[in-house]
């Protein structure tokens, strides 16, 4: 079941420690405050690419964290989400909204990446951003990205109160990517911890139990963010700052 990795975590929550100091990779205000953002913009993004029929589903940490957390990875600063490159000219016509902007990125390692962001008015920059890899027809698997037997027929996971879609059998595919121990070890990597800390791109250098990485969030104070309002014009509007 999509939900065995999760119980694990919420009983490992109930172990409340003694006061410790919050981690370096953990800041629960800066964190509830960009997660409530990227909620909301995923909300919005998903709303736009099913108006233009465009198909799209969760990958890398944001589909673990959908599995293990509901949601985001509690430490998570990012979206992920994949699509498929021939729809590069829908989705640019998709995002068409005075709140939202879509953008063309570069590449990681071989795969293309776009961004849409989110801004409080036109003329603002955008404050917060998520990615969406772009596959190309072959959808070759990979160490990092699913093939397309992986992928369809989509699935769908709960992402705090999101029907987000996702690959068809996501513990599978987490496990062929991640190696089965995804369920029991949290392995830290955000844009805000590990460049500042000289770390790189390589979660493999914090790697703590899960059991132990909750018990840090919860000390921590850390709070899932909620989803505003079921309907996106509503949830845009509603999203402080």
């Amino acid at each position: 079941m999509a939900r065995v990795a999760r119980v694990a975590a919420m009983a490992a929550m109930e172990k409340v420690p003694e006061k410790e100091s919050v981690p370096a990779w953990l800041n629960p205000t800066h964190l509830h405050q960009q997660q409530t953002a990227l909620l909301v913009l995923l909300q919005a993004t998903l709303w736009r690419f099913e108006s233009a029929g465009i198909p799209c589903w969760l990958t890398g940490g944001s589909l673990l964290g959908a599995l293990r957390h509901g949601g985001f990875v509690p430490h998570d600063d990012d979206v992920d989400l994949e699509a498929m490159e021939r729809d590069l000219e829908k989705m640019e016509v998709a995002f068409d909204h005075p709140m939202l902007v879509f953008r063309r990125g570069g590449r990681w390692k071989a795969t293309a990446v776009v961004h849409v962001g989110l801004r409080a008015t036109p003329k603002d920059s955008c404050e917060v951003e998520l990615d969406i890899f772009l596959r190309e027809e072959a959808m070759l698997p990979d160490k990092d990205f699913p093939s397309a037997e992986e992928v369809f027929p989509l699935s769908w996971l709960d992402f705090h109160g999101l029907k987000a879609p996702a690959p068809k059998d996501p513990q599978k595919l987490l496990d062929r990517l991640y190696g089965p121990d995804w369920r029991s070890t949290a392995k830290v990597w955000s844009h805000d911890f590990n460049p500042f800390h000289s770390l790189a791109h390589d979660p493999e250098r914090v790697t703590i139990s899960l059991e132990s990485y909750m018990q840090q969030v919860l000390t921590a104070g850390y709070q899932a963010p909620r989803l505003l309002h079921q309907e996106v014009e509503e949830a845009l509007r509603e999203l402080p700052g």
